[in-house]
């Protein structure tokens, strides 16, 4: 091979491979995130006792099933919703996250997320939904991906895509959302 051609296949090799190694980076701490954010949830359920609602089913997507085989980052809750319907959680129900919410009374619930609210379209009205039915910003914990990683840009599967970036209790103040 000539020197011209083989100094820019080493630089696009180690852009790629800089990139790769970002992106499982933001995925291991995502995956800690969600172990901890997880266990807040679940004390803070505990000391209120009130049940723990989770949205997002904790086997599903590439990134929980890669990351599970190495440490489970959260657990199925009281009742688990996906719109797979969490088959391996015992309380799991397919469900709309829009749908579901306006089943619940007010301030009912403690209220874990994982990963859910970057792919919702009507995510005013499911903002609303969670903080009637948490009643407090204290009683919503979300684990969301990263506004630095190409995840959060470029993710698509089995149909759903980014659509929002999320910032979110515990890491922030408030629960709001910018459009991609």
């Amino acid at each position: 091979m000539k020197k011209s051609i083989i100094i820019p296949l080493i630089v696009i090799y180690l852009i790629f491979t800089s990139l790769v190694i970002y992106e499982f980076y933001n995925g291991v701490l995502r995956q800690i995130d969600r172990k901890n954010i997880f266990t807040q949830a679940k004390l803070r359920a505990y000391n209120l006792n009130k049940p723990l609602l989770v949205y997002g089913d904790p086997y599903y997507g590439f990134g929980s099933r890669f990351f599970n085989i190495f440490m489970n980052g959260y657990k199925c809750g009281d009742e688990t919703v996906d719109l797979t319907g969490s088959p391996k959680c015992k309380n799991g129900i397919k469900s709309d996250i829009l749908d579901h919410l306006k089943t619940k009374e007010t301030n009912s619930q403690v209220i874990f997320i994982s990963c859910v609210l970057e792919y919702i379209n009507p995510i005013d009205q499911v903002i609303i939904e969670l903080k009637r039915v948490a009643g407090s910003l204290d009683n919503i914990f979300v684990v969301t991906v990263d506004k630095k990683s190409l995840s959060a840009y470029y993710y698509y599967e089995d149909n759903y895509k980014s659509t929002n970036i999320i910032y979110a209790p515990p890491k922030y103040k408030d629960l709001t959302f910018v459009r991609l």
